[in-house]
């Protein structure tokens, strides 16, 4: 709901961007539940949605987004392409999706426990340093905790537990055999799939390449001699910093895309082999080990279990995944079905503002604009023939210091390209560690557990220097 999206703008004052990711659908579920006014929005198979909980919805909207005076919202609106008219059909739109998942959720004789609700807040409240830090975010959203629970929670965990009922339903009698049908299926990539380690050697300040290999293969050296075990050494001296922690382990290929040179080195490795030589990459030498190797069992997989952990995860990923994209088909069909009446809107509304004004300022200061550029392109400077000694002196001095800073702007281009090329391993490996701090939230707001870590162990397994 993209109107209802701006609601969130109001946690980043205080610092608590933690809690759209909390609330899981965002705060489009916050506003008045509006009781009373007797003017009807709209009907949802012969529900009412009344006019004033439109207005009330709008009204703490503004408030939140410092948006109560008539020349702040309309500039607002201008400027975000909306209209009275169209806020209001958006806001309608968002409360006929609400009515019709209560609807659903009956049907499907779907209900929300109280314990449900209390773990989710606790999950909520755990994203923040303290109860304070919690509240401070509520009252910035013009929020209580009783209306984040019934504007967000309660309707988060309601049209979850509708999804997993629809597609228990649609699943009947599939069960497991689904998932290993879906594993039969993707039998041949995973047939011949290696887990593999890397030690990951950047150039140090002042070392050429000549340099770094030879200190890479002393390390290798070292490996081989038994000197220290490879896991001690990607955690002593690998820059991959995303896989160091785990003895250098980036998972397996077959869940992972690889840089060229490590996939055909992987291609020569069987299990607990260690590369002759370091591999050189675009990101530098990787010392490259085989841990694992997966070989799909004669006659073909007849049970998920013959799977690794890693596989089956990510298989549960894949149906968690398809199983979302079939809620919303579903739920896109159920709201076809149902009887929708929007009716007209009524005048007098307080947010319906005549926007005349804003309009026109808008287009004054689009033009203004456009003049001045047009303006500043065709400025020309007087002939040399019309010049006098001076002023050519002065004009010829700017040239010359034009000439200079394009140069050096020039210059500078080439050290931004040459930083970003060399920065190229530094930002995968932020990647990754960003890959494993989303995982920690995943896991903190409870949300899809199983797919999350599916997805941030992917990530995590591309660490810095492995993938493309």
């Amino acid at each position: 709901m993209k109107f209802a999206s701006f609601k969130g703008s109001a946690l980043k004052s205080v610092g608590a961007v933690s809690l759209c990711v909390a609330l899981g659908a965002g705060l489009a579920g916050c506003g008045g539940n509006g009781a009373g006014g007797g003017a009807v929005a709209a009907t949802v198979n012969g529900q009412d949605i009344m006019e004033q909980t439109i207005t009330d919805y709008i009204a703490n909207f503004r408030t939140s987004s410092s948006l109560e005076s008539d020349e702040a919202w309309g500039e607002w609106m201008v400027a975000n392409g909306y209209t009275p008219e169209s806020v209001r059909e958006e806001v309608i739109d968002y409360y006929v999706n609400q009515d019709l998942y209560d609807q659903a959720a009956k049907e499907y004789n779907v209900t929300v426990e109280q314990a449900d609700i209390d773990a989710a807040m606790e999950e909520t409240k755990a994203m923040f340093e303290s109860d304070e830090a919690f509240q401070e975010a509520l009252e910035a959203s013009s929020m209580t905790e009783e209306s984040y629970i019934e504007d967000v929670i309660r309707p988060n965990l309601l049209q979850t537990k509708l999804a997993e009922a629809v597609a228990a339903q649609e699943s009947e009698g599939e069960g497991d055999d689904a998932t290993l049908a879906q594993a039969q299926a993707m039998s041949e990539q995973f047939n011949g799939a290696k887990r593999s380690s890397h030690i990951l050697l950047t150039a140090e300040e002042g070392e050429d390449d000549a340099a770094l290999a030879a200190r890479a293969q002393e390390l290798l050296d070292q490996i081989n001699a038994g000197e220290i075990t490879f896991e001690d050494a990607a955690a002593q001296y690998s820059t991959d910093t995303g896989s160091a922690a785990n003895g250098g382990d980036v998972g397996w290929d077959a869940l992972s895309t690889f840089v060229t040179e490590y996939q055909d080195a992987l291609a020569g490795l069987e299990k607990d082999q260690i590369v002759a030589a370091p591999v050189k990459s675009e990101y530098g030498y990787h010392i490259i080990k085989v841990t694992d190797v997966y070989e799909v069992p004669e006659g073909g997989i007849t049970s998920v279990d013959q799977l690794p952990t890693e596989f089956q995860e990510y298989l549960t990923y894949m149906e968690q995944s398809s199983a979302s994209q079939n809620f919303s088909t579903w739920f896109e069909e159920y709201r076809n079905n149902a009887t929708i009446d929007i009716k007209p809107m009524p005048e007098g509304l307080p947010y319906d503002i005549d926007l005349a004004p804003y309009e026109e300022a808008a287009a004054q200061n689009a033009e203004g604009d456009t003049a001045d550029g047009a303006a500043a392109e065709g400025t020309e400077q007087p002939s040399d023939e019309t010049m006098s000694a001076e002023d050519q002196a002065a004009a010829d001095a700017a040239a010359a210091d034009a000439a200079a800073d394009e140069a050096a702007a020039g210059e500078a281009g080439a050290d931004a390209a040459a930083a970003d090329e060399a920065g190229d391993a530094a930002a995968a490996d932020q990647a990754a560690d960003e890959a494993a701090a989303d995982q920690t939230a995943a896991d903190q707001a409870g949300a899809d557990a199983a797919a999350d870590q599916a997805a941030a162990d992917q990530a995590a397994e591309g660490a810095e220097g492995t993938q493309q």
